[in-house]
């Protein structure tokens, strides 16, 4: 009983995950495109991009090492890549 109550969690859960991945391609799309070109899946990275800097703009006049000071304020991510960053 347990197994399939488990099961059936799971499947809710990894439906739930497809519909919150495809709500975060859609809005990439409208206003960061560039986003998916430089980032093809959503690793520490590129999370910790979506939640320092959301619109391009927010990186618009500032320098590599502050952008990158930004993203090391990120849970795990001590030292972020500086080609995805440029």
């Amino acid at each position: 009983m347990e197994l399939r109550v488990g099961a059936t969690f799971r499947s809710k859960l990894v439906e739930e995950q497809g519909a919150v991945r495809n709500q975060m391609i859609r809005w990439l799309d409208r206003y960061f495109p560039e986003f998916t070109q430089v980032f093809p899946s959503f690793g520490k990275m590129a999370l910790a991009v979506l939640e320092y800097t959301l619109f391009p703009s927010d990186l618009a006049g500032k320098e590599l090492e502050e952008v990158l000071a930004l993203y090391r304020q990120s849970e795990g991510l001590q030292s972020p890549q500086r080609p995805k960053a440029r």
